[in-house]
Parts: structure tokens; C-alpha cells; sequence
């Protein structure tokens, strides 16, 4: 079975969920001591060129437009910062950055530390790491000093860093094209919750991966405009310890996701 390969999707209407969602839970963990622990299971590259047609253009296409009038959300403020650099040095070009490349700049844009482990299977995925980092060095060198990119499996590599880890913010996005993905994802964000970890799980709406009892953040994309080809929505699943760092985590989720598509359906959709 081969490897699977996010550069026909990347930018589509789930990315522009599980992205938001992620930058708005990595900001609101950042806030209290500056600094982040991150682990995530199955990365993928640091960005993507987008190019018609493509998944994007019903996705965050729909929404580059509106940039301006979103930037009180990290996401939305990181894109806009990233595409103005982009525009400067290529006109007309467009690079949608990967999940990864969104924690780091984000943690750069608030002074903050960061350790972060990411892994991949494919050796494409890492060759395109080695190369973003070799792009221009005086500036990737400090962008890429707090992560470390592993080429292995990602549900054994996550699992042994939670050992050795403090705890921090584990994001589970497997590619689903294994029977076996479900279930790995599982065991490792209950591994996790139990050490201490705030987990994010991301997967398409009607998947029903998640198991009972987790808070879950839905987006039904043609509420706000947004396209997701034979799929109906995404879902981002948030488990975590009980305590005060959790319920401040999912008040801020859902105060901002409702935002989120308050704003967005009146801006994409024309029905605020």
C-alpha cells in the first residue's frame, strides 16, 4: 500500500478546520508560560505550492479573500503574514503551509519555546523537510531549532516520546488508508490523556473514529460556504486530564469556533 499524499488535498475545506482549531488550542497553551511541548503523529510536508485546480480552491480559496477581516484568529494571521512574503519574492504564487509550519511560526510570533517531534513515513515528506531547511539557512535554521523531524511511524514514535516527555499538545491526523489507523490512533491519545498530554484527533465528519465521552468541535462545511467534495464536514476530537488547564482549553475552542463560523458565514455565505 502506498504511501498517502496530501499535495492534491492540502488547503481543502478540513484543512482550514483542523487548522484553525489547532492554532487557536496551540495559542491558548502557549499563554500561560510561553513555551510548548508538541508531537504530532503524521505531518506531512512544510508547505505546498497550490495550483488549479485543486481541493483548495473550495477551501481555503474560498476564504483568501476575507484574510484581512479574519486576523484576530492565529490561523488567519499567520496566512496572511506568510502570503505577503510569498507574493513579495514569487507575484501570483500561492504556498499553503502544513500543520507544523503553522505551530512554528506561530510560537515565533510570541517569542515562545518550543520542542516539537514530528514524524512522517514517507521519505518524500522528509527529503522536503531537508530541503525547506536548507532553503535560505540563516533564516530556517532559527524558524526549524525546535523542531525535530522523524522519518518512521508515527503511533510508535508519538507513543515512545510521551514517555519521555513532559506533557504537552499530541495532534493525531493519520491519512486513515491502513485498517489498522483507527485503533493505533485510539490507544494513543487515551496513553496520552492518561500521561498528563492535551490531545487534538482529527478526521472527516461520518468516520465515527472517536470514542465516547470526548469533546468534539463539528463543522458542516456548506454552513459557511466551504466545499469538501463527498464530504460533509470535519470533526476535531479534544481529550485531555481533568483539571483547569482542560476547561480553559475548551472554553476558548468553542468560543472561538463559534466565531469562527459566525464570521465566516456571514463573510463566505452571505447569510449573517
Amino acid at each position: 500500500m502506498g504511501h498517502y499524499d496530501h499535495r492534491v488535498h492540502a488547503g481543502n475545506a478540513g484543512d482550514v478546520w483542523k487548522h484553525f482549531l489547532l492554532l487557536e488550542a496551540a495559542n491558548c497553551l502557549l499563554d500561560p508560560d510561553s513555551s510548548l511541548v508538541y508531537a504530532e503523529s503524521h505531518v506531512g510536508r512544510p508547505c505546498y505550492a497550490l495550483r488549479a485546480p485543486g481541493d483548495w480552491e473550495s477551501g481555503i480559496g474560498m476564504i483568501w479573500p476575507f484574510l484581512p477581516s479574519l486576523l484576530n484568529f492565529s490561523y488567519f494571521r499567520i496566512l496572511s503574514e506568510l502570503d505577503q512574503g510569498v507574493q513579495k519574492r514569487d507575484p501570483g504564487s500561492l504556498l499553503y503551509p502544513g500543520s507544523a509550519r503553522l505551530i512554528v511560526e506561530l510560537a515565533r510570533r510570541k517569542g515562545a519555546a518550543l520542542r516539537a517531534d514530528v514524524w512522517d513515513l514517507d521519505s518524500a515528506v522528509g527529503k522536503s523537510w531537508q530541503e525547506f531547511s536548507s532553503q535560505d539557512p540563516s533564516s530556517k535554521s532559527a524558524l526549524l531549532s525546535g523542531l525535530a523531524f522523524h522519518q518512521g511511524d508515527g503511533f510508535s514514535g508519538a507513543l515512545s516520546r510521551l514517555a519521555g516527555s513532559p506533557a504537552g499538545l499530541l495532534f493525531i491526523d493519520p491519512p486513515y488508508i491502513k485498517p489498522d489507523d483507527t485503533r493505533l490512533a485510539r490507544n494513543l491519545l487515551q496513553t496520552a490523556k492518561d500521561r498528563g498530554w492535551i490531545v487534538l484527533w482529527w478526521y472527516m465528519m461520518g468516520m465515527k473514529t472517536v470514542p465516547d465521552g470526548l469533546e468534539t468541535f463539528e463543522l458542516h462545511f456548506s454552513d459557511v460556504g466551504l466545499d469538501g467534495g463527498r464530504w460533509k464536514g470535519a470533526v476535531m476530537a479534544c481529550a485531555g486530564p481533568d483539571g483547569e488547564q482542560s476547561d480553559r482549553l475548551l472554553d476558548h475552542l468553542h468560543r472561538q469556533a463559534e466565531d469562527f463560523i459566525t464570521k465566516c458565514r456571514w463573510l463566505i455565505s452571505g447569510r449573517g
